[in-house]
C-alpha cells in the first residue's frame, strides 16, 4: 500500500503527496490530481476534492489503467488533461501540448514538454498568482512562465556522488543505473532549479520520484 504524506510548509497552498516514486505515483494539489499510478482505493477520498486529473506520461506507475476506469466511471466530472501520447491510449478530455490551457477563472495550466524515454509533459499551474510547478520522470525541466516560482514539485531522482560510488555494483547485477540516470533528474540539478527559479528563500521545494538505491 503506497504511503501517504502530509505537507503544510505554507497554509496557502492544500498538497498531498499519495505516492511518488518507481512503484507508484499520485499527488493532488488543490482541486488538480496529478498522475493515477495508484490503486483506485488508495486515492479515491481525494479525488473527492478534485476537478482536474493531469497526466505526465504512459508508464503504468503513473497511469494505472484500472484506476484510470473507475475514475471516469465513478468521477465523471473529473476532466482528464494529458498529452498526445496518453491520448492515442486512453481517453482524456483535453490534449496538452504547449500553449496555456484555462482551467476555470483565475487558474491557468501551462504545459511543456520534459525528456524521458516517452514523451513526457510537466505543468506550471497559476493558481490565483501563485505559480507551482509539477514535473516527474525527467532529465529535463524548464520554467514556462516569465515569472518566479511559488512551489516546485520536482523529480530529484539519484544523487550523483552515491551513482558514481556504488553503480558499478549493479552493472555486475545485470541492471545499468547509468542509462537510467540519464533519463530522470539527479537531486543536485533538482535544487540547482529551485535555486533559479524559486521566487524568495521561503518557496518550498517538495522532491518526488526519489530512487530507493542511489538518493
Amino acid at each position: 500500500m503506497p504511503t501517504t504524506k502530509e505537507h503544510s510548509p505554507n497554509q496557502d497552498l492544500d498538497y498531498k503527496i499519495l505516492a511518488t516514486g518507481s512503484k507508484g505515483n499520485a499527488v493532488r494539489i488543490e482541486s488538480i490530481m496529478f498522475d493515477c499510478g495508484i490503486p483506485f482505493k488508495h486515492m479515491k477520498e481525494e479525488l473527492y476534492k478534485c476537478r482536474f486529473l493531469c497526466i505526465t506520461h504512459t508508464h503504468k506507475d503513473h497511469i494505472n489503467p484500472s484506476t484510470l476506469k473507475r475514475i471516469r466511471k465513478d468521477f465523471p466530472r473529473i476532466q482528464i488533461i494529458a498529452n498526445y501520447d496518453v491520448a492515442y491510449t486512453y481517453p482524456v478530455d483535453i490534449v496538452a501540448g504547449t500553449k496555456p490551457i484555462m482551467l476555470k477563472k483565475g487558474i491557468t495550466l501551462y504545459p511543456f514538454e520534459g525528456q524521458h524515454d516517452v514523451p513526457v509533459t510537466g505543468y506550471v499551474i497559476d493558481m490565483k498568482g501563485c505559480k507551482i510547478l509539477y514535473a516527474t520522470d525527467t532529465c529535463k525541466v524548464i520554467n514556462p512562465i516569465d515569472d518566479k516560482l511559488d512551489y516546485i514539485f520536482l523529480e530529484s531522482n539519484y544523487d550523483e556522488k552515491k551513482l558514481r560510488m556504488i553503480g558499478s555494483q549493479y552493472i555486475k547485477k545485470g541492471y545499468d543505473p547509468y542509462a537510467n540516470a540519464e533519463r530522470h533528474l539527479s537531486r543536485e540539478r533538482c535544487k540547482a532549479f529551485w535555486f533559479g527559479n524559486r521566487r524568495n528563500a521561503d518557496s518550498p521545494l517538495i522532491e518526488l520520484h526519489m530512487s530507493e538505491r542511489f538518493y
